[in-house]
């Protein structure tokens, strides 16, 4: 139960971290935006207290989004929470996401010898 609480917790925080950094208020952030916004010390520290190791925001970027070019805030959500933990947890998710994009790279590929639409 003690668990359950904290994760709606920092649920609750991310929601709150998604909206400071969506300067559009457009429910959108972008890359360009979270690698500034990454790249500020202060921001870099908040992260840590949630367990996350943020040291690139382009690559948390490319962790995140789930392939259109921007991140929503269910795809900030779910990407964080699954990044947290020591920086190895975080390197695990990185090389998963860039196996599902070459995967993906590999299928269009794939289609275009193969004459498939």
């Amino acid at each position: 139960a003690e668990r359950l609480k904290k994760k709606a917790q920092d649920v609750a925080k991310l929601e709150q971290v998604f909206r400071d950094i969506d300067e559009s208020e457009d429910g959108i952030i972008t890359e360009k935006v979270l690698s500034r916004v990454l790249s500020n010390p202060k921001c870099q520290a908040y992260f840590q207290t949630l367990d996350l190791d943020v040291n690139e925001g382009s690559a948390l970027f490319r962790l995140l989004d789930q392939g259109d070019g921007e991140v929503t805030l269910d795809e900030f959500i779910q990407g964080i929470m699954r990044c947290r933990g020591p920086a190895r947890a975080i390197d695990q998710v990185a090389l998963h996401a860039e196996m599902k994009h070459f995967d993906a790279k590999l299928c269009r590929l794939l289609r275009h010898f193969t004459g498939e639409a």
